[in-house]
């Protein structure tokens, strides 16, 4: 590999000249999009210092614990014991007031403090100056089978009403048969309010049934818990916990390794509402088969009109026959900077038109207006994709390469990974901020022009990063396999590669000013995804900066 091979650019010259005043790569973030962006009518949001944000999005402050298998049924007895505690109440009375209030303590505790009598009535307790005990019970009959038995042979959940052991067994067990409702048994008799306590229950259960009992006590504590997610990844029986809930929606990943949305339950749609990500799921799913055929895997070349084939994450696209550089989602020319023309791309604009048209007409705009969004939302999808699929792809061959070639360790190269990741995840945030616009931002030109501004700033930062790790870090790695080799044989080549004698300081100069600026544009990255899920948080509410010489109004 040659020098050359990096490409002509003032920015890579740089990273090989020998002169300690070699020019800065500030060039290579700084190009005539900046002049532009302090005239674009909006705040500067502080997107490009390369400085980590203070201030992070809700998803990523929210603390969570997994349940594994099990630990449900210890964790709803350490929030009985805790009720104990606090109330002064027996267990019994405590389990029967935390099911009613959804396992809330707070409530829980509220309402006993409140008014205690009614409090009791309201989970089924019995009023404890009301109650027969079972060895002062005045009659000898159960109320099922009406045999006469002692008084000790007696057994009441509370109330005044006496069955024998033997009914009270038989009656247990067909709750059991009945699923999950048996954790909220009631007495036998009709009509009769007062709850069934759990170590009650247990007392008549046999070995498989008390299994089967710990299994449904789980699944209600879970399903009842609005503190608590139930995973939804295949066969996982895990949970995820908050001991406070998020206000906002938050995507929460399971050690089975599933991600979803804590809210909803749903894949993952931060940090849009679950309410917007449901209606555009179901409008994609509905209109996908017509979107397909629309929505090719190929774009002309916008000079020779040559298909061209997106198969990396990054927008920026050149062909192979007439070496003309476009933008893939807009197809404008790509020949003022790294991002030139994100301020066009993301920002939708609608087709004039007159008052007199037709139906035809308006639903040819709306239709427009879906595939615009649509479009940018299938692509930062399928961008997210390949970005996860590089994931696993440095882990198993490039990082082993660049240890070796740059003579160094696997935490000095960890940096990778990291943009790698935020890729990821900023694609997964982009995708669907695009159904956000689509739904919410209709008729709101000012909240429209401000959520582009922002999300124009992520999507350069995040095409900087992309550029840098789709191809600049081929500078650093063993040249491109063979066309003939097989698979086996290019392994062996790249393994057996080493940096040219004269070239090994310099690229391991190159590499060290590549990591700086990566490390940099990472923590951009960062910073910019979290400013636009805030403001989406709060609803857009940073227009409400004073922005000089604005124009959106007008």
């Amino acid at each position: 590999m040659t020098v050359e091979a990096l490409g002509d650019d003032a920015y890579y010259a740089s990273w090989f000249d020998d002169s300690d005043d070699a020019e800065n790569d500030d060039d290579y973030v700084t190009n005539a999009d900046d002049a532009d962006d302090a005239d674009d009518g909006f705040p500067d949001l502080g997107l490009r210092e390369g400085l980590p944000s203070e201030t992070c999005s809700a998803s990523r402050n929210s603390v969570y614990v997994v349940y594994e298998p099990g630990d449900d049924i210890k964790g709803r007895r350490e929030l009985i014991n805790r009720a104990c505690g606090v109330l002064g109440t027996s267990e019994r009375d405590s389990e029967a007031l935390l099911h009613f209030h959804a396992w809330n303590l707070e409530d829980a505790v509220t309402s006993w403090f409140e008014n205690e009598r009614k409090a009791r009535e309201a989970c089924g307790l019995s009023d404890p100056d009301a109650q027969t005990s079972e060895g002062g019970m005045a009659t000898t009959t159960c109320n099922i089978c009406f045999d006469d038995f002692e008084p000790s042979e007696l057994v009441t959940a509370g109330c005044s009403h006496a069955f024998c052991t033997g009914c009270w067994a038989g009656y247990i067990a067909s709750k059991i048969g009945e699923g999950l409702s048996v954790v909220d048994t009631r007495c036998p008799m009709t009509k009769c309010p007062i709850k069934v306590g759990e170590a009650m229950m247990r007392r008549f259960l046999n070995e498989d049934d008390a299994k089967k009992f710990d299994v449904y006590l789980g699944r209600s504590f879970v399903e009842s818990n609005v503190k608590i997610q139930p995973c939804t990844g295949i066969d996982c029986e895990r949970s995820i916990v908050f001991e406070n809930l998020p206000t906002n929606p938050v995507a929460v990943n399971c050690t089975c390794g599933k991600v979803f949305c804590f809210s909803c339950g749903g894949d993952t749609h931060h940090p849009i509402p679950c309410k917007v990500a449901s209606e555009w799921t179901k409008k994609i799913t509905l209109d996908g088969a017509n979107s397909e055929w629309m929505l090719v895997n190929t774009k002309p070349c916008p000079k020779c009109q040559r298909p061209i084939l997106k198969n990396g994450g990054c927008m920026h696209m050149q062909c192979s026959q007439c070496h003309t550089s476009f933008c893939w989602l807009c197809s404008s020319p790509w020949d003022a900077g790294p991002y030139a023309c994100s301020k066009r791309c993301n920002q939708y604009k609608r087709t004039e038109s007159n008052s007199n048209e037709n139906r035809k007409k308006r639903a040819r705009e709306s239709l427009e207006r879906y595939v615009f969004y649509y479009e940018r939302y299938r692509a930062h999808e399928n961008s997210g994709k390949k970005a996860l699929e590089d994931v696993d792809k440095f882990k198993s061959s490039a990082l082993g390469f660049l240890i070796e070639l740059q003579r160094t360790s696997e935490t000095q190269v960890g940096f990778v990974m990291k943009a790698l990741k935020q890729v990821s995840s900023s694609r997964q945030i982009l995708k669907w901020t695009y159904a956000y616009a689509y739904f919410e931002l209709a008729d709101d030109v000012r909240k429209k022009n401000f959520f582009e501004h922002v999300q124009g700033e992520m999507e350069r930062a995040l095409e900087l990063i992309s550029r840098m790790i789709e191809l600049d870090i081929k500078a650093f790695l063993p040249p491109d396999p063979d066309t003939e080799d097989d698979e086996k044989v290019a392994l062996e080549k790249a393994m057996a590669y080493r940096y040219p004698p004269e070239e090994q300081d310099k690229l391991e100069k190159a590499f060290e000013q590549y990591k700086t600026l990566l490390i940099d544009r990472t923590a951009v990255l960062r910073k910019s995804c979290d400013t636009l899920c805030i403001e989406l948080e709060n609803g857009l509410l940073g227009m409400s900066t004073p922005i000089k010489g604005s124009q959106q109004d007008a």
